[in-house]
């Protein structure tokens, strides 16, 4: 093999190994631009509204009214029937999963789920828990205990206007993002008559 020949055949490889190279690093920035795109950074309110949105379940849904549940279900709170403490406890995966949805950047059908949750254990713990325990209370002249448990079982509606205020958050991003679309479109360049 001729000296003109072989660095021909080296000059060749060369560009092989640059031609992949270059398909390899382009395969690595496509990559990178979906990680970024998947991995999309939120500013720091919408991360605190985020982690304030979990405190009052963890507290007034979780906590609380999973004594309350638990009392409902072992019949250790006579009166009140087993089938509220049932729905009380379908309220709170239901609340769960508008979490999860909340962290998976799906505020709208979070928000309707968390409305939907909060609302329903907020008027069954109002109604079978919080009045009926009041009420025989106050019955029986003793001072009366609803400010104890308002603070037991209303911190819920926090959740909810957490999940309000990302709600609209998101809702501002999404008419914001079809405005930048809709004035791409309008001053994109348009084709050549003549052409």
């Amino acid at each position: 093999m001729s000296k003109s020949a072989r660095l021909k055949r080296i000059k060749q490889d060369r560009m092989k190994n640059d031609e992949a190279f270059r398909k390899k690093e382009e395969e690595r920035k496509n990559s990178s631009k979906a990680v970024k795109k998947f991995v999309r950074s939120e500013s720091i309110w919408v991360k605190l509204l985020k982690f304030i949105m979990v405190l009052p379940f963890l507290y007034s849904g979780f906590f609380y009214g999973g004594i309350t549940i638990i009392g409902i279900l072992k019949r250790y709170i006579e009166n009140i029937d087993t089938y509220v403490g049932i729905v009380l406890l379908i309220c709170l995966a239901a609340m769960l999963l508008a979490i999860i949805l909340t962290f998976k950047r799906f505020y709208i059908p979070g928000f309707i789920l968390s409305l939907i949750s909060v609302l329903t254990y907020f008027f069954i713990t109002k109604k079978y828990f919080v009045d009926f325990v009041t009420g025989k209370v106050a019955e029986d002249g003793n001072i009366n205990p609803e400010y104890k448990y308002m603070i037991w079982f209303y911190p819920i509606l926090l959740f909810l206007l957490c999940s309000f205020i990302l709600l609209i958050i998101d809702v501002f991003r999404l008419i914001k993002k079809k405005r930048r679309e809709k004035e791409k479109k309008d001053n994109a360049p348009t084709k050549s008559i003549v052409d």
